[in-house]
């Protein structure tokens, strides 16, 4: 049997058409190095090809074996426990209306309660249709799709002109409003596949990556605003990964050298951010001169109450709680926030369900990160490992800092808690991300940068 016809026969056994090209290259390979090694030892062409392909065993056999192995999987545990989620959100929300909605109209919870659970259906609807997809198509493709995104982003932004609270641009398209924020998390899987892109590379690749690590900032000034907590929030996450590439040696510099350097770096552009940030007279510039001024350092300014409103409110929120189940006068101080069903709402979680409620639910998104970068790092193809860690960081980062805000560590400012708060965009960007990582476990085995199908080769031998 000739070579071509033996992989034929053996890519017909693979279910999986993304696996076979893969395979086929594979044991091709294989077979060409032992012809090789025949043919130096005196045997014909013709020869050492036929006892090459022989020897590589029944192409049926091999090509169910290695059919086993390059198969799609599903994690079923992690998809149950994404449900459980799901579910515990809904029944939140319920709760939540239910106690709280009941001034604007009988029946208002009901509605909006199905309102949540139309946002979580859909929400795990783009989930399982980003999970069949092969998220290895950013291999290669990242830096176009980085920056074809970008600029896009820029030329919406640039035609919007919706700013909420002096921070927070929203992109129309028709009747759909969308939070640039939540847009720019949706960068950072596309940012892990440019770093993985520079593999192998020198200085010039850190230097690329610093600016494409930038690249998210300008595009709010090429939109006409600046907003601290998304450059900040972009940068750091993008920061974060870059280590995790340093760790991995994955560019030809002198690790300890990048990390130090970084180390500095980071820390000095986030001062001079603030200093920037401080000495407007804007919206936010108020808000973080109030917040600093709660830890003495400079005065506080009268234009903004809203902040020393909220955090009153959610101090007596938490003072006013039980330990379990509801209370009344927690609940009748927290609808006094506007944003208690949205960026607040651990409070309405707390006055609703009590403080344990609310740590169960720090508790849930807490395991979620970590079942999330379990599985990225555990993952034998590189760009599958740095995607799923930008997809937990995502996720980690929304979570800390809506928890810090809530409780007044971080200044006032817009946040969603991933999964929790009311919200369309956030919720779908979050499943989103979530079906990127059950798509790396999907392909754990047959994007595993040729090391499954090595080793079913040396078996066959």
């Amino acid at each position: 049997m000739n070579m071509e016809k033996y992989l034929e026969q053996l890519q017909a056994q693979i279910r999986d058409k993304h696996a076979r090209k893969f395979v086929a290259e594979e044991v091709r390979g294989h077979i060409e190095e032992q012809m090789e090694a025949y043919e130096n030892s005196g045997m014909s062409y013709e020869e050492a090809l036929s006892k090459a392909v022989h020897e590589m065993g029944d192409p049926v056999g091999v090509g169910v074996d290695l059919d086993h192995i390059h198969r799609p999987h599903m994690e079923w545990r992690f998809l149950i426990y994404v449900l459980f989620i799901s579910v515990l959100n809904i029944a939140i929300q319920y709760v939540i209306n239910r106690n709280m909605g009941m001034e604007t109209g009988a029946g208002i919870y009901e509605s909006l309660s199905s309102a949540g659970i139309l946002i979580t259906v859909m929400g795990i609807a783009a989930m399982l249709v980003v999970y069949r997809l092969d998220y290895t198509f950013l291999a290669g493709r990242s830096r176009l799709i980085g920056a074809a995104y970008l600029i896009l982003l820029a030329v919406l932004s640039a035609f919007s002109d919706q700013i909420i609270n002096g921070s927070a641009s929203w992109i129309s398209i028709g009747a759909i409003s969308i939070p640039v924020f939540a847009l720019m998390i949706l960068f950072l899987p596309i940012f892990a596949g440019i770093l993985y892109e520079y593999r192998g590379q020198g200085k010039s690749a850190i230097v690329k990556i610093v600016l494409w690590m930038f690249a998210p900032v300008l595009v709010q000034i090429i939109g006409g605003y600046i907003s601290f907590r998304i450059a900040l929030f972009i940068i750091i996450s993008e920061a974060m990964l870059f280590v995790i590439a340093l760790k991995k040696d994955w560019y030809v510099v002198h690790k300890k050298a990048a990390i130090i350097g970084g180390a500095v770096l980071a820390p000095a552009l986030i001062t001079g951010a603030l200093i920037l940030t401080y000495s407007f007279n804007g919206y936010q510039a108020i808000r973080l001169k109030n917040y600093l001024a709660y830890y003495g350092i400079g005065h506080y300014v009268d234009a903004d109450s809203t902040t020393n409103f909220v955090n009153s409110t959610l101090y007596d929120t938490f003072a006013n709680s039980h330990l379990i189940g509801e209370s009344d006068a927690a609940i009748a101080v927290m609808n006094k926030v506007p944003s208690s069903h949205s960026d607040l709402v651990l409070g309405s979680v707390a006055a609703n369900c009590g403080i344990i409620g609310m740590a169960c639910i720090i508790f849930c998104l807490l395991t979620l990160c970590v079942y999330v970068f379990n599985i990225s790092l555990k993952q034998k193809n590189a760009l599958g490992c740095i995607v799923g860690c930008s997809c937990g960081m995502a996720i980690a980062l929304q979570s800390l800092s809506n928890i810090l805000i809530v409780f007044g560590v971080l200044p006032l400012m817009d946040s969603a808690l991933p999964f929790f708060a009311s919200g369309f965009s956030f919720a779908l960007v979050d499943y989103v991300l979530l079906g990127l990582v059950l798509s790396i476990y999907r392909y754990k085995d047959i994007r595993r940068e040729k090391v499954a199908a090595n080793a079913i080769l040396r078996r066959a031998q």
